[in-house]
């Protein structure tokens, strides 16, 4: 993992990342999701709004996790 990339990472979701793609936690448990970007550069607009923030901004994979866990409440009071 780039270590710039890791110390601004808040969203609990996240696990890992590469040149034009990101790993989170998956949807289904024991499982992954990987999402790939254009290039580097997408990649990097969406970690720094989404990915570094402990909401997971937007995201709509973060917002699902967020859901799956019953913690609507907590991105409320974090957001």
């Amino acid at each position: 993992m780039n270590k710039t990339i890791e110390c601004i990472i808040k969203c609990p979701f996240y696990q890992s990342e590469k040149e034009k793609y990101i790993t989170c936690e998956g949807f289904i448990k024991n499982t992954c999701m990987v999402t790939q970007f254009p290039d580097a550069k997408h990649k990097r607009e969406h970690i720094k709004n989404n990915c570094s923030l402990e909401n997971g901004g937007r995201c709509p994979m973060a917002q699902n996790l967020f859901a799956k866990y019953g913690m609507l409440d907590l991105l409320r009071d974090i957001g």
